[in-house]
């Protein structure tokens, strides 16, 4: 076995030890920007936080409640929006219930069982997507836009599995943008984030077929 073939394999095992100690930890977290298609120069990041106590008990099941935060660096927004004013998570397939934890923007955020589409959080199951808007109409919210970072930590009562513990699926995330009266400008950003599990064993293939490459080339 070849130093280079050695180095790469050590690194390679590094990622996956690394990706599967934080798997049992039960954290895991997801990113895309600043140069999505829709992400306007913020970056955004799902963290998947871990089981909570109960939020809905009328399922039968106390143990299907999980507790996510969003987190929005608008350090480097160029839109044309002023503040956040809506913002949807998507974990499973199908959700009973869903409370906001916590935020550091202030102010009170309605959630809400539904996806966001271009007028605000839409009411209704959603097909599993979880909203929540700024509770003040025509007014923008203290969540200003560029140079901030914000955060909203859901828990979420999900009646279908995790797309974490779901090989292939993907989380997804909706973030509204707007002007001073509250009304919606620019795109909306609309995006599935990425697990890094999924992110570390890409790389690992990434690096054995350029190992394979170099080995044949000799």
């Amino acid at each position: 076995m070849s130093k280079l073939f050695r180095t790469a394999f050590f690194f390679c095992a590094l990622l996956i030890l690394s990706s599967a100690q934080a798997r049992a930890a039960s954290i895991s977290a997801g990113s895309i920007g600043p140069d999505c298609g829709s992400c306007q120069g913020a970056s955004y990041y799902l963290e998947y936080l871990g089981p909570v106590a109960d939020i809905y008990g009328a399922d039968g099941n106390s143990n299907d409640t999980f507790q996510f935060k969003l987190t929005v660096d608008a350090t480097n927004y160029n839109g044309p929006g002023v503040a956040i004013d809506a913002i949807a998570i998507k974990v499973s397939a199908s959700v009973d219930k869903v409370t906001i934890a916590s935020t550091n923007v202030g102010g009170t955020w309605v959630p809400t069982l539904g996806t966001l589409n271009q007028d605000g959080c839409a009411t209704g199951p959603g097909s599993g997507w979880n909203c929540a808007e700024w509770s003040v109409v025509n007014t923008a919210s203290p969540a200003v836009v560029p140079n901030h970072v914000w955060t909203w930590i859901f828990n979420v009562d999900v009646s279908s599995p995790l797309f974490v513990n779901t090989p292939g699926a993907l989380s997804s995330i909706k973030v509204e943008y707007v002007n001073q009266a509250g009304q919606k400008v620019g795109d909306l950003v609309s995006e599935k984030v990425p697990e890094p599990a999924t992110l570390a064993l890409l790389g690992v293939g990434l690096s054995l077929a350029a190992i394979r490459r170099r080995r044949t080339q000799k």
